[in-house]
């Protein structure tokens, strides 16, 4: 019988725990890359925020504060290396939403811009993220890839970034 009452209470506990929003924030590190004839042994390290409902993931973002001096940065096409001259700051974001209805790219999207970002299309160097081999470990495919830029000098300098979706705890993200 006490058997019986603690599996009831672990299911219990089971369908509770997929009946709320809830956010984590972490990191993703994708080691080493290539760029023509040039190897690294280098990590690109993306700090990972991401939004739950219960175990089902909603939205993912790992986000990446470009440097013109990190060897990933040869990612960049001639085009997108501009932006670094442009830019306060230059964010990579890789974004993926599993059901648009809920969190979408467009609601990333305006939180980026309350922030203070505009949104940059970064082709070349999303092919080559893709194209990692630790890319596959994370499913990158499936993930949008984007450059935020923060024009100087901004109003809002601080080197935070916060994001709030409705029904989300606010979540924010040193850079």
């Amino acid at each position: 019988m006490k058997i019986l009452a603690f599996l009831f209470l672990g299911l219990v506990g089971c369908a509770s725990y997929k009946s709320y929003n809830q956010t984590t924030t972490g990191k993703v590190v994708l080691k080493g890359g290539i760029y023509q004839k040039d190897i690294w042994s280098e990590s690109l390290v993306l700090k990972r925020m991401s939004w739950y409902h219960g175990m089902t993931l909603y939205f993912d973002s790992l986000i990446w504060k470009a440097d013109q001096n990190s060897p990933f940065a040869k990612w960049f096409s001639p085009a997108e290396k501009e932006f670094f001259l442009k830019c306060e700051k230059l964010l990579v974001t890789v974004s993926y939403s599993a059901d648009p209805t809920k969190i979408s790219h467009v609601n990333f999207r305006e939180q980026m811009m309350l922030n203070g970002y505009d949104d940059v299309v970064l082709n070349n160097f999303s092919a080559y993220l893709k194209t990692h081999p630790s890319a596959q470990d994370w499913r990158v495919l499936n993930y949008k890839v984007m450059g935020y830029c923060k024009r100087s000098p901004t109003r809002l300098s601080t080197n935070k970034l916060a994001i709030n979706f409705p029904g989300f705890r606010y979540l924010e993200l040193n850079l």
